[in-house]
């Protein structure tokens, strides 16, 4: 059952993914929001692959991804307008798809040296942006 609400969420970043990309392109976001919820979509995605291939990191990524999500808040304006909202959801959602993507070369396609670094790279710069 604790996996229902995941794949419920993958489900809903699937179906609004058009909308996602449908967000004004003119929208600029500061640079620390941007940041922030483009590593938040890379932790999801790593969460489920981990959740998919039941390796034991999985909760302390959940951690990351959790710690992750308030910093975003905190940089964030507590009512932003609505453009922004979707933007930066639009950052995560997009975030996520190339995180996936690059997991899913590294585990299950030819073998991709080069999509596992990028892969691995990616979260780095991600968990040092986060106090330990």
């Amino acid at each position: 059952m604790r996996h229902v609400r995941p794949l419920a969420a993958a489900l809903a970043c699937l179906l609004l993914a058009p909308a996602c990309r449908a967000a004004p392109q003119g929208v600029a976001l500061p640079d620390a929001p941007r940041l922030l919820a483009s590593c938040t979509g890379r932790l999801s995605a790593l969460l489920e692959h981990q959740w998919l291939m039941a390796t034991p990191e999985a909760e302390a990524t959940e951690d990351l991804r959790a710690r992750m999500l308030a910093l975003l808040a905190a940089t964030t304006d507590p009512a932003p307008a609505p453009d922004i909202t979707r933007a930066l959801l639009a950052a995560r959602v997009e975030a996520k798809a190339a995180q996936a993507a690059l997991l899913t070369r590294a585990t299950f396609g030819t073998p991709s040296p080069r999509a596992a670094r990028r892969a691995r790279s990616e979260i780095a710069r991600c968990r040092a942006l986060l106090p330990d």
